[in-house]
């Protein structure tokens, strides 16, 4: 999970759902290269696609294929801003969301040459449903060499499922061939019984990903799934282990 999934404007994910039909970041996550720079601004931008769009190990796709891209500008002085859009389906009838829609901004620092840390405010927004869906987290992460640990915080989860945080720990290997292995794990806290999973108020995530950049295009294929069973997980498979192979092209 790239902790900054962060998503595109409405104009630039219209034109995304166009190529897609007419996500992958936690959020976290990419080789990137600066397309317009000024005065220690610069600016980039991604587009790619994902078997399936997973969301801390959820399926937010119906586990087929997503469209996915974004645009970031950092200041140059430890403050960033973003946006990122991916396709989604919810696939639960009378559910009708076409796209989801994030905004984000934060602050990131080096402490040293091992350790850094990043804050920020993420909006998630989801198009094209009467459903109200949207939400937002605050999130916090510090690295510690290879090591990454994270927290995140919702004082109403999405689809209005009261108070939620999200713990993480990922490491990353690289490995010969110019290789990266990344390993995360993921825990969701569920504050107030809800409607989000039938009876559990946690759950646990996980993933294995094996990656590689060929100059602005990253491959990946990760091992994805959590610990919630098909039961809890609205009788569907959304929850169980999959393998999700992505491409994205970064300038």
């Amino acid at each position: 999970m790239e902790v900054k999934k962060h998503k595109i404007a409405t104009i630039f994910a219209g034109a995304l759902l166009a190529l897609g039909t007419a996500n992958l970041t936690n959020a976290e996550e990419n080789t990137s290269s600066s397309s317009s720079q000024e005065e220690g601004i610069s600016f980039s931008a991604n587009l790619g696609m994902v078997s399936d769009y997973r969301f801390r190990g959820i399926s937010q796709k119906d586990r087929n294929p997503a469209i996915q891209g974004g645009l970031d500008l950092d200041f140059g002085n430890g403050f960033y801003v973003g946006t990122w859009a991916s396709q989604v389906d919810f696939a639960y009838g009378f559910d009708e969301t076409d796209y989801e829609q994030d905004f984000y901004g934060g602050f990131s620092s080096d402490i040293n040459d091992f350790i850094s840390y990043d804050v920020g405010y993420i909006y998630y927004a989801y198009h094209g449903s009467d459903q109200d869906e949207d939400y937002w987290e605050v999130y916090g992460n510090l690295s510690i060499s290879d090591l990454t640990l994270g927290v995140a915080y919702s004082p109403d989860y999405w689809a209005q499922s009261d108070e939620f945080y999200y713990t993480f720990a990922e490491y990353s290997f690289s490995l010969p061939a110019d290789l990266s292995l990344d390993l995360h794990v993921g825990y969701n806290i569920f504050m107030e019984r809800s409607e989000f999973l039938y009876e559990d108020d946690d759950y646990i995530d996980y993933s294995v990903t094996l990656s590689r950049d060929f100059g602005g295009l990253n491959l990946s294929a990760a091992y994805v799934g959590t610990d919630v069973s098909k039961e809890e997980c609205w009788d569907t498979d959304w929850c169980e282990p999959t393998l999700v192979v992505g491409a994205t092209y970064t300038w």
